[in-house]
């Protein structure tokens, strides 16, 4: 949530370029700042994922393995 958010979580940004009106177009940020972005969006992909499956039945690990197994053998 928003609300939960420090200010360590926003972006930060070096410039910002303007156009002609003064209005904010686009943002120039450090390359650090860009993979500390990608790994936020990394780690936010993956609790959806893990959110999405949470209601599905779990499955013991053993029956898994044979049902896999069964699948490579050719």
């Amino acid at each position: 949530m928003l609300s939960d958010w420090n200010k360590k979580d926003h972006v930060r940004v070096d410039r910002f370029v303007t156009d002609k009106k003064g209005r904010k177009v686009a943002a120039i940020i450090d390359i650090e700042e860009l993979n500390r972005i990608e790994e936020i969006l990394e780690d936010a992909s993956d609790l959806k994922v893990i959110n999405d499956r949470v209601a599905e039945p779990a499955e013991d690990y053993e029956e898994y393995s044979r049902k896999r197994k069964a699948r490579l053998r050719v």
